[in-house]
């Protein structure tokens, strides 16, 4: 029964983990010399998503965080939820064309997705309204950016991976559930 419970409230306590994230990265990395540095808690939960659930839960997932992020945004409405959904996307596709076996691997996939998202709504905005300080604004932040999320997914996807082995939703737990309603259903 405690399995059934975590299992069911990882979904709602990782959106409470992105609501965190976003809170921290608006709040404490707004100012001048920190917003080189921001983390974008958000793109870590987007490719955990597209890397470790199912199409429908990560995409639904996906949606929801990216609305978070947007809303504690100035960017215009769906800029983000487009740009995530194609983060997302992509790295679905290519985890089924690519092998992407560990951590190292991970963080490499978070760099290019850093980049992909900085580039997608650099081009939404600038659709939108072309000024070239959007362009400017992207040129000084897009490296660190990437940067910052590289590190930051170093850690973040350790923390994630025990967050899901605490709550059931990995894989091996999954497979000892289903062998212990196996021997349980054979009375032993």
């Amino acid at each position: 029964m405690t399995r059934i419970l975590l299992q069911a409230l990882n979904a709602p306590a990782l959106v409470l983990i992105a609501i965190l994230g976003i809170a921290v990265q608006t709040s404490l990395f707004a100012l001048w010399p920190l917003n080189y540095f921001q983390p974008d808690v958000v793109l870590l939960i987007v490719i955990w998503c597209a890397l470790r659930r199912n199409f429908i839960e990560g995409g639904i997932l996906t949606l929801i965080v990216s609305h978070l992020a947007e809303i504690h945004s100035a960017v215009p409405r769906g800029t983000f939820n487009v740009s995530y959904m194609l983060v997302y996307l992509l790295v679905r596709g290519s985890s089924r064309m690519v092998v992407i076996p560990d951590l190292s691997s991970f963080v490499i996939v978070t760099l290019f997705s850093s980049l992909i998202m900085k580039l997608s709504s650099t081009a939404i905005i600038n659709l939108l309204s072309p000024h070239s300080y959007v362009l400017r604004n992207t040129a000084f932040l897009l490296f660190p950016g990437a940067a910052v999320a590289g590190l930051l997914s170093i850690w973040g996807y350790q923390w994630l991976e025990k967050f899901d082995s605490y709550t059931y939703k990995n894989s091996r737990s999954a497979e000892s559930l289903e062998q212990d309603l196996n021997l349980d259903s054979e009375g032993f």
